[in-house]
């Protein structure tokens, strides 16, 4: 979240829904996460508490003004501290409905990129362990949109910053053939 005064307050789950891909983002090299509703799914995420006066700027942040997300209330169950009515964003394009344990088409998987961040913000607020094994079994479409964020992102996890410039080479972003992979899929 860009708002510096956001705090963590709990992790939580959304009872009667799951994550999907949907939207392509250039940035990403893929689909990026949205909330669908779904009868006997659940999801987990985590809930930050920050002033109401700061709620415009995360409207900005998530493409409300955009049409890419839209603002809804939920009831989020914590673990230990009961319910709560939170602030969540849903896409305004939603997938067609699957079934909770259905594999995701080609042309929703996600770049590598975006679902190792979502899965190192899983482990890093502790969300239950199930719930990242979920996450470490969506297909991903091998791209690498950002990379350089999330090696960054990896580093500074794990040590304080620094001012330095990053000598790494990062490799080129791959391109995706969506032809490719369902011919692949198709001769499996």
């Amino acid at each position: 979240m860009n708002d510096i005064k956001a705090q963590f307050f709990s992790i939580g789950r959304l009872d009667n829904c799951r994550l999907d891909f949907i939207r392509h983002s250039n940035f990403w090299e893929g689909p990026t996460a949205t909330v669908v509703p779904t009868a006997n799914a659940h999801m987990w995420g985590v809930i930050w508490r920050m002033h109401t006066n700061n709620i415009s700027a995360l409207n900005e942040q998530e493409g409300v003004e955009r049409k890419i997300y839209y603002p809804a209330y939920v009831n989020v169950l914590t673990p230990y501290l009961g319910s709560f009515n939170c602030l969540i964003y849903i896409q305004k394009v939603n997938p067609l409905p699957i079934g909770y344990n259905d594999e995701i088409p080609i042309e929703r998987w996600p770049s590598w990129t975006y679902k190792e961040v979502i899965i190192l913000g899983a482990l890093e607020h502790q969300l239950p362990e199930y719930y990242i094994q979920m996450l470490e079994k969506i297909k991903n479409n091998g791209g690498k949109g950002c990379f350089k964020m999330y090696c960054l992102l990896l580093r500074y996890a794990k040590e304080k910053p620094c001012r330095c410039i990053i000598q790494k080479k990062i490799e080129k972003p791959r391109q995706l053939d969506l032809r490719k992979l369902r011919q692949q899929k198709e001769n499996i």
